[in-house]
């Protein structure tokens, strides 16, 4: 019987204020949703464990340690640097129902690459479950998805849409 392996991993958050960073952490951790506005003062760092199949039938357990960083811009530069060292992958997300929060995602995903390299990102158009609110365009998000070499879905923290998807594709890429 093969011994299991155990990975630490880091996984940022990155997305202006209110597109539902939090709301998709507290989903994919704990299974709940909160309606209400979270908002996130500094960071926040949850724990995730899950077993992945690795190579020669060897499993491997990764610890995520899933970090959430407050979404206004002026603020976040003051921890950028400590918030994205050692960071292994990163989750870009903007919320369907408001177009301009796609756009602050070039910034985001510019400074945690800045910061932390050429990680691998997945992004997420948030909140699909307001399919009649919806103002992000399908082309456009794959468009900007495929510029930066990312994986793109649309997600809800309400329903958990495409949220376990999205951080099991960055484990197991990081496993890999």
């Amino acid at each position: 019987m093969a011994e299991e392996r155990e990975m630490k991993m880091k996984i940022c958050l990155v997305g202006d204020g209110g597109v539902g960073k939090t709301s998709l952490i507290r989903k994919y951790v704990l299974n709940e949703f909160d309606d209400r506005y979270l908002f996130t003062l500094g960071t926040n760092v949850s724990k995730k464990e899950i077993t992945l199949p690795g190579g020669e039938g060897q499993p491997v357990t990764v610890h995520m340690m899933i970090w959430d960083i407050m979404g206004q811009k002026d603020l976040a530069k003051l921890f950028t640097e400590q918030y994205f060292k050692g960071a292994n992958a990163g989750i870009a997300v903007c919320d369907c129902t408001e177009d301009k929060t796609l756009d602050g995602l070039l910034h985001w995903i510019d400074g945690m690459r800045e910061a932390a390299g050429e990680v691998p990102i997945v992004i997420l158009a948030n909140k699909v479950d307001l399919v009649d609110h919806k103002q992000i365009d399908d082309d456009r998000l794959k468009e900007i998805a495929e510029g930066y070499g990312a994986s793109h879905y649309f997600s809800s923290a309400k329903t958990g849409e495409s949220v376990e998807k999205a951080f099991i594709e960055l484990a197991r890429e990081f496993v890999m």
